[in-house]
């Protein structure tokens, strides 16, 4: 069985209602926009070649 696809607006105001957030129409544009461009940064950083090698890194101090 084939699930349908669904467009982006759904996705966001099923999203916003399982976190019972009130998202009014306008800013879903705003909220789509913002969603792709994170999966983009994400991708770069999932996509990332790291070898097995590689030492972690040492503690962080702000």
């Amino acid at each position: 069985m084939t699930t349908p696809p669904f467009s982006d607006e759904v996705l966001v105001a099923a999203r916003a209602a399982a976190m019972d957030i009130e998202l009014p129409p306008a800013c879903i544009p705003g909220v789509i926009s913002n969603t792709r461009l994170l999966q983009k940064y994400a991708s770069l950083i999932r996509d990332f070649p790291l070898p097995d090698t590689c030492e972690p890194a040492g503690e962080y101090t702000p």
